[in-house]
């Protein structure tokens, strides 16, 4: 064999094997090359997605063409070059609602008014400000959006609504609980804009879908779309999970990853996608952060001090001082009560199944159980008793005590609340006598300062930024609340002490 010839040889060689392994590497990737060919209108998505076609035929979509979720599936599958057409993502909850009429309609529900004597959804949000609770809040976190725009949150359909109207600064991470394919997309080029916080907020928020204004959130943040099988999406939870596990502070149950959690604790993460405690915006150093602390309010503090010296969030503009914003942990409130151990979760309660029919639907209205409550002692759709499920008495007399429960925890946080701001003035008196040249003792007031840190985060935190008035664990809310006053009372001392007082 000639020299011409043998290179021909190896060349054909060659280029057989590098087919081969690209060919494998593809069907690893899940996507298959296959010969461009009009299908006259059949689907064919198997040839190259083979994983995923597979994986839905198997579910409860099983049924479902390609199309009915990708719009422009065909157009992709016949092009000469696919990668050159995109399939294309309906994220709308009406693509889900078509078929499941009963959780869209619940999902869109919006039933305005109180179902207790706190919190409630209002038809207009600046009608109901945080202020009517909590009086003293501007002063007690002087210096920070909030102070801006703070108000009772509307029904879940409007949460992508309200918050492009919100005079408060607005940040890439906050769309990761606010838009579906901003939380799907985060870390990633999407369109032509990466999505992360690198990006202005309004150049991410151009790219979400018109028809999804209107809530924002629709069903596949909670529900693979192949499958409709349980699932997260946010990036911001996933990590936390990945370093402390599902829930840190019930061992037993801690999984590693949401796949390998129990029913009840996959349920409670599709909720802490949102309603935890995290760090989404711009700190005190101008540092833009997406962090979920995945820790109780105990451990905030520390936790904070530690990872970022006590600058994610804000400086006080009264004391001249970092603290701790928080946001809506609701999820890590429910951690340890008795609620969580005797195995409710937050679907237990506010998603619980209603009568349609004859028939047992999960309901999507994610409103307080008091309304249900409600409608079922007065025999109204959508009536349920979730709390029935544990306690044997009348609806009437449970609510009763649900009341009470939130009226006494109510009494004991505006005391908090008082000792807060008389805390605030006796640091700002002992600041401006030492900008004046007065002596001061500088321990005395550094310590004064630690312990307002801690009253002042146990009480935003667990009253006024969780939005249960302590029901989702009443036990420990009042033990913390206890604590925050202690200290608040304990900083007015020290703080006049150091400046030479009584």
């Amino acid at each position: 064999m000639n020299l011409m010839k043998r290179l021909g040889y190896w060349m054909k060689v060659s280029s057989a094997i590098l087919g081969l392994i690209v060919t494998a590497l593809l069907w690893m990737t899940d996507i298959v090359p296959s010969q461009p060919a009009k299908r006259a209108g059949k689907e064919e998505c198997r040839d190259c997605h083979r994983r995923i076609w597979d994986e839905t035929k198997k579910g409860s979509h099983g049924g479902l063409d390609c199309s009915s979720c990708h719009p422009n599936a065909m157009n992709h599958q016949d092009a000469d070059d696919p990668l050159e057409v995109a399939a294309g993502v309906d994220y709308s909850a009406e693509a889900c609602g078509s078929c499941h009429r009963f959780q869209y309609e619940t999902y869109m529900k919006d039933e305005p008014g109180k179902a207790g004597l706190y919190g409630g959804t209002p038809e207009d949000p600046a009608k109901a400000p945080k202020l009517a609770e909590f009086p003293l809040y501007h002063k007690i976190v002087a210096g920070h959006g909030f102070t801006k725009d703070y108000n009772e949150e509307r029904a879940h359909r409007y949460i992508l609504q309200d918050h492009i109207e919100t005079k408060r600064p607005k940040f890439p991470a906050c769309l990761n609980c606010k838009a579906t394919p901003i939380a799907l997309h985060w870390g990633k080029t999407w369109n032509g804009v990466a999505i992360s916080n690198d990006t202005k907020w309004e150049d991410i928020v151009k790219l979400i879908p018109k028809e999804l204004h209107p809530y924002g959130v629709s069903c596949i943040h909670c529900h693979d779309p192949h499958n409709a099988e349980l699932r997260i999406i946010n990036r911001g939870l996933m990590e936390a999970i990945k370093e402390r596990g599902v829930n840190p502070y019930w061992p037993e149950r801690n999984a590693k990853s949401f796949q390998a959690a129990d029913k009840q604790q996959k349920e409670m993460l599709l909720c802490g996608q949102c309603h935890v405690e995290y760090v989404c915006g711009m700190g005190a150093d101008k540092k833009i952060r997406f962090v979920y602390s995945w820790r109780k309010a105990r451990d905030l503090q520390a936790f904070y001090q530690e990872r970022y010296g006590n600058q994610q969030d804000w400086v006080h503009s009264l004391i001249g001082e970092t603290l701790v914003k928080s946001q809506h942990p609701e999820l890590e409130l429910f951690w340890e009560s008795k609620y969580e151990r005797a195995g409710a979760s937050c679907v237990t309660c506010h998603m619980p199944k209603v009568e349609v029919k004859g028939r047992l639907l999960t309901s999507h209205w994610l409103t307080s159980p008091l309304k249900y409550l409600d409608k079922e002692m007065k025999k109204e759709p959508l009536g349920a008793y979730p709390c029935g499920q544990c306690h044997n008495v009348p609806p009437a007399v449970l609510k009763a005590q649900v009341l009470r429960l939130q009226q006494h925890i109510d009494a004991v946080q505006k005391r908090v609340q008082k000792a807060l701001s008389d805390a605030i003035d006796a640091l700002e008196a002992a600041k401006k006598a030492r900008e004046a040249g007065k002596k001061v003792d500088s321990d005395l007031l550094q310590k004064a300062i630690d312990l307002y840190r801690e009253a002042h985060l146990r009480w935003e935190n667990l009253v006024v930024s969780e939005n249960s008035m302590g029901f989702h664990n009443p036990e420990e809310v009042m033990m913390e609340l206890a604590e925050s006053l202690d200290n608040a009372r304990q900083v007015e001392a020290l703080a006049r002490k150091a400046i030479g007082g009584p």
